[in-house]
């Protein structure tokens, strides 16, 4: 399933028009979990490749949370940025809540190389389904809402798989403290607060991604 729209007035934003897709793949991956009830594990799981939690597959997956719960969904997610922050925080709420005895650092990092910028936002459901997205480099309103949807693939995921397994081993993990919502940090060892190092790397990757005026 390809889709390429344009508006030339740009009257409509690309960015809704994801969404709306998204939250049509979702419900297609829901149906096929209910018909097959299948016994695999890695039939249940999502591995997300998008520009950042505010990307319009991170709110696609944010509105799908209580029917991901009930199908007991585990999600994963590379972010070549984790600005905004409120949105970081909106989405972790929803991946930790999928999966509460798993470590942070086995659902979400971020990409440490500018490379990654030059990827399509990729979501990858079960071993089945397959989405491909954007060039990360263009911010969504710049987007011109072309994605490719496979619902039968299991060749594309497992290729799919096999790249995103590399990437994941070559990102690094979002630190804990800034998954959590400042206004309901506890103090403790867990959000003792950011070590300076952190602070740096955290920083120098935003200015790359902030810095981002290329065309595809």
């Amino acid at each position: 399933m390809l889709f390429n729209s344009h508006d030339p007035k740009g009257q409509v934003r690309a960015e809704s028009l994801f969404q709306s897709r998204q939250d049509s793949y979702f419900q297609r991956y829901f149906a096929w979990l209910d018909e097959t009830r299948p016994t695999s594990q890695a039939a249940r799981v999502i591995s997300i490749t998008a520009r950042s939690p505010a990307s319009p597959v991170m709110l696609a997956l944010q509105a799908s949370a209580e029917d991901l719960q009930s199908r007991n969904v585990f999600v994963r997610a590379v972010l070549s940025d984790v600005d905004p922050e409120k949105a970081l925080h909106s989405a972790w709420q929803v991946m930790s809540m999928l999966a509460p005895n798993r470590e942070h650092v086995d659902m979400v990092r971020w990409a440490n190389a500018p490379a990654i910028l030059e990827a399509h936002e990729q979501m990858i459901m079960g071993d089945r389904m397959c989405w491909l997205g954007d060039a990360m480099r263009r911010e969504p309103g710049r987007r011109d809402a072309f994605d490719i949807f496979e619902a039968d693939a299991q060749r594309t995921c497992s290729l799919a798989l096999n790249s995103y397994t590399a990437m994941w081993r070559h990102a690094r993990p979002v630190p804990k403290w800034l998954l959590q919502n400042s206004g309901g940090r506890k103090q403790g060892a867990s959000f003792a607060g950011p070590e300076p190092r952190a602070l740096a790397t955290l920083s120098f990757f935003r200015q790359l991604s902030k810095s981002d005026t290329l065309c595809h």
